[in-house]
């Protein structure tokens, strides 16, 4: 079985592209921009230690799928990685959830389709094939075994992962939604780190990226550093300016809450700066080691302006109580 009319919105951050294309082929279609603030990912940061490129997808769903809840639709995500107890049993099940839902009609959002290291949708089953949609094909799909799947070779940060849409709502209350994302966009920036420091988020992980870059004489981790540094630069790039698109439009919304567009011009700030950053060290950052210093310096302007930019979404928030 193959789903028609089905498509990836192309995006940095694939999870949204992902969902976003779920959403609009079940009928929910929302501008990239909107999702991506809305749903919070607009506002995220979070490093590993070594700063992987997977770090933009090691995320916390027991406080993301709620915020695309809001949106008047419901999910289910079934995960495991590799070392994980059960881990076969598990993967026979997302597998089979993939089958169920495209029986019914809906793409499902999987991990590491075709060995891309990112999201995707299944919109196809045939036997022991999957069709599958990748930033590379957002809307031409393209066969793989799923016996190949996940690929052995990235077993360190790879999982078995399905997100499938359950039930959609005929609407959503939008400045719930809306209230909601900037709460989040508060409350992630401030955010501790995990509990066994892994994972930064939020200006902590600014701190972490900035320090690591300027302790010049301290070396990158390793074999390949520039490639984790300059992916992560580019998603928060693309996050960031979709951030300060949202607060612009967010503004506009809720004239009462007059810090919004202050909000907006701080995250401007932040993109300008972290476009900076991406242009010394485009992907793959080979020139890293000898940029070092200057994209530090982009990233200490990136988070002073990003705290200026909380602070003015949190004067926000009391006027939209």
């Amino acid at each position: 079985m193959l789903l028609n009319d089905v498509a990836l919105m192309e995006h940095r951050v694939t999870l949204a592209g992902a969902m976003g294309g779920l959403l609009a082929h079940s009928g929910r279609r929302l501008e990239l921009t909107y999702l991506m603030g809305v749903t919070g990912h607009a506002f995220r940061l979070t490093l590993d230690l070594v700063f992987s490129p997977s770090s933009p997808t090691e995320l916390n769903f027991h406080e993301v799928i709620p915020m695309w809840e809001r949106l008047g639709c419901w999910f289910k995500r079934v995960a495991a990685r590799h070392d994980d107890p059960g881990y076969a049993e598990v993967r026979a099940e997302v597998i089979e959830r993939v089958a169920r839902s495209v029986e019914g009609g809906r793409p499902a959002v999987v991990y590491d389709l075709l060995g891309s290291e990112e999201y995707g949708l299944v919109v196809g089953v045939d036997g022991d094939r999957w069709a599958c949609l990748t930033q590379e094909s957002p809307s031409v799909p393209q066969w793989m075994e799923v016996a190949a799947w996940p690929p052995a070779e990235h077993a360190a940060f790879t999982r078995a992962e399905v997100i499938t849409l359950l039930d959609l709502a005929p609407d959503f209350d939008r400045r719930t939604a809306e209230v909601a994302s900037l709460r989040f966009a508060v409350d992630h920036f401030w955010a501790p780190a995990s509990r066994d420091m892994w994972l930064q988020h939020g200006r902590q992980a600014y701190q972490f990226w900035r320090t690591t870059l300027a302790a010049t004489g301290m070396p990158l981790h390793g074999p390949e550093p520039g490639r984790g540094h300059s992916y992560n630069l580019a998603v928060l790039h693309a996050a960031r300016s979709d951030a300060a698109a949202y607060l612009q439009q967010m503004a506009e919304r809720y004239p009462e809450a007059s810090s919004l567009s202050r909000a907006a011009k701080a995250y401007r700030r932040v993109a300008e700066a972290l476009s900076e950053a991406v242009s010394l060290v485009p992907y793959p950052g080979t020139d890293l080691a000898e940029r070092r210093t200057a994209v530090a310096a982009c990233l200490d302007r990136a988070v002073a302006a990003e705290t200026e930019g909380v602070e003015a979404i949190e004067r926000a928030l009391r006027a939209l109580r």
